[in-house]
């Protein structure tokens, strides 16, 4: 009886730990917003960074992805085909990236 008891007590502090954890890591990472704004910023430069747009474009859109798998179950099927396209087009920009920095290597 007492294991089970401190078995449920470990199982408990373990979940309100990662309750914890995953608090602490939503108010360290950077939210859309403050992306969107990096984002005009890079672009009102004169001599624009197609590598920091790219990583910028790569991190609005893992949000956004994010943010509708959260509420997936209240998604429409319109919402999933726009997840899905959001997913190819993420994978196109770490494509782009990758090549950017061969590029920047080589240079």
């Amino acid at each position: 009886m007492l294991r089970v008891a401190m078995s449920t007590l470990g199982k408990q502090q373990a979940t309100e730990q990662q309750h914890i954890d995953m608090e602490l890591e939503k108010q360290l990472k950077p939210t859309v917003s403050y992306h969107l704004f990096l984002y005009r910023e890079e672009l009102a430069r004169r001599q624009r960074r197609l590598l920091r747009l790219s990583r910028t474009k790569i991190e609005i859109t893992d949000e956004l992805i994010s943010k509708t798998v959260r509420n997936i179950k209240s998604c429409s099927m319109e919402d999933l085909k726009a997840v899905n396209r959001e997913l190819l087009f993420k994978r196109k920009l770490r494509h782009n990236v990758s090549k950017l920095r061969k590029l920047a290597k080589q240079q």
